[in-house]
């Protein structure tokens, strides 16, 4: 459900506007609308842009290194590390990074430039000075082989010294100032010599490894000191978004500033704004009118479903959270998709006792999902009649057996097949009554009768086929969902109403004729997919089977790890599908059919974090 929020309406002296500001954060409740415009101007920008620098630079300093600290210069880099905080700290650590990538491409540069010696084998740098200390030239040529010309042994004293991928790398030894004019191409070493290279990318190494020492040993101290900086810039964004939203009154001596507050607290914010130096109403939200934070208040199992329906929209304030109606056909999809109770009973197993645990604190919510889910897949999964690929029909167990009744027989595919068009077909119906419900809150029962007629003509038109086929029930159902369809959806008040009801009416139907037909069909991938995870899981232990070798211990091994890595992935990948197609079916198809709006902003009061 929606928390019921109040609005506050303040007006604030404007030498007092940032001490009230500052009390208001240290009050935490109050929820502030940010302008469009605040949140896209150019010290905002400012602001996020640092939050994720920060961001980055601790991302860089909490990957771990291969370098080994030393004691000494950890006590010399604390000390170096000093006073340093936010501007100045991010400024430090990224002249580090800086000296990092610049000694990285200077090291890439020096060894492609020891690459051209290699090309030259083993160079005797002592023997060619030697050379050419006696007056004579030495020069370095490369040519295509097939151009190479044995003549030039006897004019140059040409020596071949290597030859690599079509070429021919040769010197010529040449009395000093003597021309040497060759059909090659001059080879020219770089300006420092192969052990001035080896010797600079040594130091340069070392360079490198005392600066990633360095950082290593100041990681955690920067990285509490980077997030605290953090919350300061967020808390300073926060404070700007605020402060700009007030409208400026009686020549910007009076700021104007609306708020939320939950009305279960309400009480108390009166209390607390009775205190202040300023004048303030508290007034219900106007429907139309004010667009209040939300700020959901599910029971225990709604609320884990929050985070899912989350990631699609957050409810407006007048309208139903659809959260407590998706949360148990979600659970319900999860498990047919996965279909197999052995894999439900390993989430189970694996939740509660990471639960049990309570290493994970930050992630129980997520757990306690997961539990449910796995409940919902051994359900399902006993009723699909598999465990770990195994079908549960040729198993002879007491237990079992007293479960075979609800099991899908053999020839039971189009069993499942229509199970999951049924129950595609109720949840689209009960979609439908919550958009009854949705429409009178919002705009009014007389909104809401279109849908009503639709509900009575399908609903009661499946029911009374069903016990009566098509009898008196069945065609009053038709005839008073029709009178609801096509002439109680608008206004009756002018002589052209009826005729512009009918036509809207006919819109509706061909609308609702084409989309219903495509929303129940697309409940096939919950027999779809449960199909395929049974298969695969069936697939990989008839591997296990015949693949595994006739040898009695080396047998067992292979059979093992063919069914641990099967099985592993086919819980990967059904996991996947299972909880993305059942939030496609809830987002799109039930959604839809329940006349969601979404788009509110959540509740999030004023206050430091």
């Amino acid at each position: 459900m929606i928390t019921p929020m109040t609005k506050l309406t303040m007006l604030i002296y404007h030498r007092d506007y940032n001490k009230f500001l500052t009390d208001l954060r240290d009050h935490g409740v109050v929820h502030v609308h940010a302008k469009k415009q605040t949140l896209q101007d150019e010290n905002m920008k400012a602001k996020m842009a640092e939050v994720k620098h920060i961001n980055n630079v601790v991302k860089l300093l909490e990957k771990p290194t291969s370098q080994q600290v030393n004691k000494s210069i950890s006590e010399v880099a604390s000390r170096r590390l000093g006073d340093l905080k936010n501007e100045a700290l991010i400024d430090h650590i990224d002249q580090q990074y800086a000296k990092i990538d610049s000694i990285q491409q200077e090291i890439a540069s020096l060894q492609k430039d020891s690459n051209v010696y290699a090309q030259w084998g083993k160079f005797p740098e002592e023997r060619l000075n030697q050379i050419k200390a006696n007056n004579w030239d030495v020069r370095f040529f490369t040519v295509p082989s097939r151009k190479y010309d044995n003549a030039w042994e006897e004019e140059f004293n040409a020596f071949l010294v290597n030859e690599l991928a079509g070429f021919k790398y040769f010197t010529t030894i040449t009395p000093k100032g003597k021309d040497v004019n060759l059909d090659a191409e001059s080879f020219h070493f770089p300006a420092m010599t192969k052990s001035e290279i080896e010797n600079k990318i040594d130091e340069l190494k070392r360079e490198l490894t005392d600066i990633n020492q360095y950082l290593t040993d100041i990681a955690d101290d920067a990285i509490t000191l980077l997030k605290e900086y953090k919350q300061s810039v967020l808390e300073d964004a926060d404070f700007y978004k605020v402060s700009e939203a007030a409208e400026h009154l009686a020549d910007d001596k009076i700021m104007a500033l609306e708020g939320w507050v939950p009305t279960e607290i309400e009480a108390d914010t009166i209390s607390w704004l009775k205190k202040e130096d300023i004048y303030f109403e508290a007034t219900a939200p106007e429907k139309g009118v004010d667009n209040p934070p939300i700020k959901l208040k599910n029971r225990k199992f709604a609320r884990l479903f929050e985070m899912i329906g989350n990631m699609y929209s957050i409810p407006t304030y007048w309208e139903l959270d659809m959260t407590p109606f998706f949360a148990p056909f979600f659970v319900l999809f999860f498990g047919f998709c996965m279909g197999d109770c052995g894999y439900g009973a390993l989430l189970v197993i694996v939740s509660l006792a990471l639960i049990l645990s309570k290493k994970l604190k930050e992630m129980q919510n997520v757990l306690w999902l997961v539990f449910f889910l796995g409940l919902g897949t051994v359900a399902m999964g006993i009723v699909s009649g598999t465990f770990f690929g195994v079908p549960l029909l040729d198993v002879d167990i007491p237990f079992v057996n007293r479960l075979k009744g609800i099991m899908f027989k053999p020839d039971g595919l189009y069993s499942a097949f229509y199970v999951s068009l049924i129950i595609g077909v109720f949840q689209i119906l009960f979609g439908m009554c919550l958009k009854i419900i949705n429409q009178t809150k919002m705009t009014g029962f007389a909104s809401a009768l279109p849908t009503i007629g639709w509900v009575i003509l399908l609903l009661g038109g499946i029911v009374t086929f069903l016990v009566d086929g098509i009898g008196t029930p069945f065609y009053i159902c038709v005839i008073v969902g029709a009178v609801f369809i096509f002439l109680l959806n608008g206004p009756l008040n002018k002589i052209y109403s009826p005729f512009v009801n009918i036509g809207s009416g006919l819109w509706d139907t061909y609308n609702m004729a084409t989309g219903l037909l495509g929303d129940v069909l697309s409940y096939i991938r919950l027999f779809a997919l449960g199909l395929s995870g049974s298969i695969l899981g069936l697939v990989f232990n008839d591997l296990a089977m015949k693949m595994s070798p006739d040898i009695p211990v080396v047998g067992t091994i292979v059979m093992l790890i063919i069914l641990l890595l099967g099985h592993t992935m086919n819980i990967a990948l059904s996991a996947l599908s299972a909880f993305v197609h059942p939030m496609r079916l809830t987002f799109v198809e039930f959604y839809k059919n329940s006349g969601f709006v979404g788009g509110a902003k959540q509740y999030e009061p004023f206050r430091k974090n």
